[in-house]
């Protein structure tokens, strides 16, 4: 009896133990959301600047019912364009969060790891979202299960509901995906992967169109605050793309695919980015090769970018910005040459067009400075913004045989013989059209490339076009000469 006795008392003082430390974990939880809601807007901001897109993402707890063992909550998710104009999205959250140390919903799940918290949230149907769900057989075509730590990380799994719709102007098939998101507590230290495996979408109503795509491959991480001292590095792929309208047969890549690196030290960032467009076919039949885009932003200062970047999307001072002695316009250009102080640089390096025939290229570099002018003599004598040039140079290459080779491939789609084609006049056409530049000496010209070096002198002002100097004057006249 008297063990009985004992293990009742054992189980009372567990469970009361265990409804204390939930009721205790649930007010700990309450503010984390506050809190993580608050991160969440700071961060939607500040990469939606950092994208240049004048867009904004809010999200809002609208309701919260705290119980000792779970809490329920709303939130909405407001996506407001750019243009006022235009109706804000709104997207409604159902949120149902299991009190830690222990949520049975988080053992269920296979995590033994004592958290805060399990979030399951859905997404609720309304009139913004009603589409969505008519799309996806009135399931819950959004859904997430999150684990919040302690120290207020979060790790999330979202998921994304398969569609297959046969409509009469539209037809959708998807497969659905995923994203995993990874956010620390009190850091800016974020993790976000997600994969999508296939999309196609027959719209068949006023406006045509028809687009395939598979394997769409997210991965974007970022340590730290890039715009004090952090890293980035993102990526973003997707295969097999084809676009085809009513204008025009199908344009198809193989691959598209976008990759980013930004390390930020003492506010001073260097950031690369790179584009990918692989294989592009058009109409099915001409081949166009590949084209490979990268540029690099050295010395930017963080905190005027980005200030910047907040002023111009704002949609309240859009007049003002518009009038060059405005407020906001004057603060705009306070906030550049604040940049311009600690001299950027902008590299293009390469821009590559290439086929199996050849390559073309251009290399890009230019520098910047501060004008050596106030604000105001910037204002009442534009002309001194020339000055914020110190340097530059441009080197470009142009393939011979790349073009040829397009322009076989266009006359073989057209259906025409190697002498009637464009091929055959292809050389001609080029030597008449770039002789007065190469009897100038401003470009090089023979049997395999086009190609020219300028650079240009913002001390004397003076360019150097293939080791010919010329003044601002004498340029624009040679140009005007091979124009006519």
């Amino acid at each position: 009896m008297k063990k009985s006795t004992g293990l009742v008392t054992l189980v009372v003082v567990l469970a009361a133990a265990y409804g204390g430390s939930t009721w205790y974990t649930g007010k700990k939880t309450e503010a984390l959301v506050g809190e993580k809601v608050a991160q969440f807007n700071t961060l939607a901001a500040e990469q939606m600047q950092q994208m240049g897109m004048n867009e904004t993402v809010v999200m809002n707890v609208v309701d919260y019912q705290r119980g000792v063992f779970s809490s329920t909550a709303r939130y909405t998710l407001t996506l407001t364009p750019a243009d006022a104009q235009e109706q804000p999205l709104e997207l409604t959250f159902d949120d149902k969060i299991s009190h830690g140390p222990l949520p049975m919903s988080a053992l269920a799940m296979g995590n033994f790891t004592p958290v805060a918290a399990l979030s399951h949230s859905t997404l609720v149907k309304t009139k913004d979202t009603e589409g969505w769900f008519k799309l996806t057989g009135d399931k819950t075509p959004l859904w997430a299960d999150s684990l919040v730590g302690f120290d207020g990380a979060v790790d999330s799994n979202v998921h994304f509901e398969a569609i297959k719709h046969q409509g009469d102007e539209i037809k959708v098939e998807f497969s659905g995906g995923q994203l995993r998101t990874k956010a620390g507590g009190k850091s800016k230290d974020i993790v976000v992967t997600g994969s999508f495996p296939k999309l196609f979408v027959d719209d068949i109503s006023e406006e045509p169109l028809k687009l395939e795509a598979s394997n769409f491959i997210m991965d974007f991480k970022q340590t730290g605050d890039i715009n004090v001292n952090g890293n980035q590095v993102g990526k973003l792929s997707v295969d097999d793309v084809k676009m085809q309208s009513a204008e025009t047969e199908g344009i198809t890549f193989k691959q598209i695919a976008v990759n980013s690196d930004a390390v930020t030290k003492d506010s001073i960032s260097d950031t690369k980015v790179s584009y990918l467009l692989t294989d592009l076919v058009f109409e099915d039949k001409v081949k166009l090769g590949s084209v490979e885009l990268v540029m690099g932003f050295d010395r930017v200062y963080a905190p005027a970018i980005s200030a910047i970047s907040k002023l111009i999307s704002d949609t309240k001072v859009q007049d003002d910005l518009e009038a060059v002695d405005g407020p906001t316009a004057q603060k705009v250009m306070e906030l550049a040459l604040q940049a311009l102080e600690h001299k950027p640089v902008l590299r293009i390096e390469p821009l590559r067009w290439y086929t199996e025939a050849g390559e073309s290229k251009a290399n890009l570099r230019m520098e910047f400075q501060k004008p050596n002018a106030t604000q105001q003599e910037l204002l009442e004598s534009p002309e001194l913004w020339v000055e914020a040039i110190p340097a530059a140079q441009l080197d470009v290459l142009i393939s011979k045989p790349m073009l040829r080779g397009l322009a076989a491939e266009m006359d073989k789609a057209e259906g025409l013989s190697a002498e009637e084609g464009n091929a055959a006049m292809l050389d001609m056409v080029l030597d008449a059209a770039v002789a007065p530049y190469a009897e100038s000496k401003m470009l090089n010209n023979d049997e395999n490339s086009i190609s020219t070096t300028i650079k240009y002198n913002g001390q004397d002002r003076v360019f150097d076009i293939n080791g010919q100097r010329f003044t601002s004057e004498q340029l624009l006249g040679l140009v005007l000469m091979g124009m006519m």
